[in-house]
């Protein structure tokens, strides 16, 4: 497992994790995007939350780690654990995603 991980603001953590999507084949859908933005809604302060979900990624069986520290109200720490090639996509995006907001 790799990890990769950065700090969103609430309102970027659904639209980034809906950019995960098209990368695994199945395991994480929005029923699973749902459940990690609604835990996130309601995670007080300095709370953390793990998430792990069974994927398929490129024909295998797999597990997507999703670990939540709320460090603030409004930005929470988000880190990826995957397989390293999964683990080097979600980096990629996360590049991706914070230039154009411009972050």
């Amino acid at each position: 497992m790799k990890e990769t991980s950065a700090n969103f603001d609430l309102e970027n953590v659904r639209p980034f994790l809906e950019r995960l999507k098209p990368f695994i084949e199945s395991g994480f859908s929005d029923e699973e995007i749902l459940q990690i933005q609604k835990s996130i809604e309601s995670m007080d302060v300095d709370n953390e939350k793990d998430f792990e979900f069974p994927i398929i990624f490129k024909g295998h069986s797999s597990v997507l780690k999703i670990h939540v520290f709320m460090d603030d109200i409004e930005s929470p720490d988000i880190a990826f654990f995957a397989v390293p090639e999964l683990a080097d996509k979600i980096d990629e995006e996360m590049q991706r995603f914070f230039e154009e907001l411009g972050i």
